[in-house]
């Protein structure tokens, strides 16, 4: 991450002021005002996780990814017969945290701060889905975005979306 000094002084102070608003969190923030005067590299590069940023792009797709799910899981409660589809599979499992945090990040920001699919279950893990699932996803989006009836599925179209 590159500061100007102007810059690299104004977050040292805003770490200073968090360690005494938050005495709990201290000792991170002092860690980060000294890695931060001292304008170690390295460990600079962990504010970039911090200031990470997720184009309009992707948070739409998140966002579609999203709404499928809600999709399925509507449709499922409006079928008459499901063909012995298991309600499990259509759940929402968010992102894994090791590999896909950014997408993970928007997905906790979109239910939790915006009030957004508060109908999905985050479980303990916090829509950590400890597996990679952005490929998986793209799959089934592209299925269910050539669906008629996005919202009306039926028992072979849902099935064929979660297999994809």
């Amino acid at each position: 991450m590159e500061m100007t000094n102007a810059q690299r002084l104004i977050l040292s102070n805003q770490y200073k002021m968090m360690t005494m608003l938050d005495p709990d969190n201290a000792d991170r923030y002092r860690r980060l005002q000294t890695v931060i005067e001292r304008g170690f590299g390295l460990q600079m590069r962990e504010l970039d996780r911090d200031f990470g940023e997720l184009p309009e792009e992707t948070c739409r797709t998140v966002i579609n990814i999203m709404e499928m799910h809600h999709a399925m899981q509507v449709s499922w409660t409006n079928l008459k017969d499901t063909q012995g589809l298991d309600r499990r599979r259509l759940e929402f499992l968010g992102f894994d945290a090791a590999t896909e945090s950014r997408y993970l990040s928007y997905v906790r920001f979109m239910v939790n701060t915006e009030g957004r699919y508060t109908d999905f279950d985050s479980g303990t893990h916090g829509f950590n889905s400890q597996t990679k699932m952005w490929e998986k996803y793209q799959r089934m989006l592209t299925i269910w975005l050539a669906c008629p009836r996005q919202y009306h599925l039926s028992a072979v179209e849902i099935a064929q979306i979660i297999n994809a």
